[in-house]
């Protein structure tokens, strides 16, 4: 049996999802990756880092309270550990719109298991 590899994830912002998109889109164009963007739902793709693949990354944005959206990333093509590479990359480019409960506050449980 094949070992299970995390290929999805997800995080919550504050800000408002086209404040989001904006940042996720300025982020992937600063990593050289191609960036297709319809409604609230974002395509990114490039070349692998090993430049022998397509890599590609599938981001949605959904509202859960009028001030509260959760950011589903989902690899679409690519390299499992490139797709990790990404993702910790992605987060520290965009950080500014990702909510994080506050120090010693446990947050709604839906909240600690989608972080960056």
């Amino acid at each position: 049996m094949q070992d299970y590899v995390k290929r999805k994830t997800r995080f919550v912002s504050r800000q408002p999802a086209k404040v989001i998109i904006s940042a996720i889109e300025e982020a992937a164009c600063s990593m050289g990756l191609n960036v297709h963007t319809r409604s609230y739902k974002t395509r990114l793709e490039g070349v692998s880092a090993n430049k022998t693949s397509q890599f590609a990354v599938v981001l949605e944005v959904y509202e859960v309270t009028p001030s509260l959206f959760m950011v589903d990333v989902c690899k679409a093509a690519g390299d499992t550990l490139e797709y990790h590479k990404f993702y910790k990359n992605l987060c520290e480019k965009i950080h500014h719109v990702i909510w994080r409960a506050k120090e010693g506050s446990p947050g709604p449980a839906l909240l600690r298991t989608m972080t960056c």
